[in-house]
C-alpha cells in the first residue's frame, strides 16, 4: 500500500481502550463510508452513509473489548492536519483465538444501534454477518475483524504498520490468521503478507474476498 514516509515514522500505535473508542470511531466510520459494502447494504449518500457507519462503529467497539487485539495509530495535529480533531489516522480490531463471534453489546448500546441505522440496514447487516459466518474457519485461529486508515493518509505505510503489529501476535500465539475484503486492491496487500484466497462469495452484489495465512512455527 505505497511506502512509508516521516509522519508514518512518527505516528504511534497504542492499544485502543475505551477511553479511545469515541475518538477512534469517527476516523474509522469515515474510513469504511465508501466500501463496496458499505454502500451495497447501506444505500444512501456519503452523508447518510457516514452518519450509518458512526452507530455502528460505536457498538463493535464496545462489542471488542474482550478477547481482542486493538489498536489505533495516532499522529500530531501537525503531521496530520485531516484528524487534527480525533488525532487518529487508524485502528485495528482483531480477536484472539476463541473470541470470535464477538458477544453482543449491552441493551442499550444496541437499541441507540437501530435507532441511528433503521431496521432495515441493521437487518441487511445481520444477513451479510449470516453469510460470512457460514464460511469462517471453525478451527482456532486469530481474526481480523477490521483495519482501516483514514483516506486522507492512507497510502503513507499506516496500513502496513497496523497489519505487521497484529501478525506479531498472531504468530507468537503459532495461530492460523483469517480476515474477509471487499475491496479487490487490498486483495494483493494482505497476499504480501502471507494470506491466501480460500474463496469469493457475492454480497448484496459486491464480492467479498475471504483469505487464510497458515500458522507459522
Amino acid at each position: 500500500m505505497g511506502g512509508g514516509d516521516e509522519s508514518c515514522a512518527s505516528a504511534q500505535i497504542l492499544d485502543l481502550g475505551s477511553e479511545l473508542e469515541q475518538r477512534a470511531s469517527g476516523t474509522l466510520a469515515f474510513a469504511f463510508r465508501d466500501n463496496p459494502i458499505n454502500r451495497a447494504v447501506i444505500r444512501a449518500n456519503r452523508a447518510h452513509r457516514m452518519s450509518v457507519n458512526a452507530y455502528g462503529m460505536t457498538a463493535s467497539l464496545v462489542a471488542s473489548r474482550r478477547f481482542s487485539f486493538r489498536k489505533v495509530l495516532c499522529e500530531e495535529p501537525a503531521h496530520a492536519p485531516e484528524v487534527a480533531e480525533a488525532g487518529i489516522s487508524g485502528g485495528l480490531i482483531a480477536f484472539h483465538p476463541g473470541g470470535y463471534p464477538a458477544a453482543l453489546p449491552p441493551v442499550s448500546v444496541q437499541l441507540r444501534c437501530l435507532w441511528g441505522q433503521g431496521f432495515r440496514i441493521m437487518h441487511r447487516w445481520g444477513q451479510l454477518y449470516r453469510q460470512l459466518d457460514e464460511c469462517h474457519p471453525t478451527e482456532p485461529h486469530c481474526y481480523l475483524s477490521l483495519l482501516a486508515v483514514h483516506p486522507a493518509r492512507q497510502r503513507r505505510g499506516f496500513g502496513r504498520r497496523l497489519l505487521d503489529t497484529w501478525l506479531a501476535d498472531v504468530d507468537a500465539r503459532k495461530m492460523p490468521g483469517y480476515l474477509e475484503t471487499d475491496r479487490k486492491e487490498l486483495v494483493a496487500f494482505y497476499q504480501s503478507a502471507g494470506f491466501e484466497v480460500e474463496r469469493e462469495l457475492e454480497a448484496f452484489g459486491t464480492t467479498v474476498w475471504c483469505m487464510s495465512r497458515a500458522a507459522r512455527v
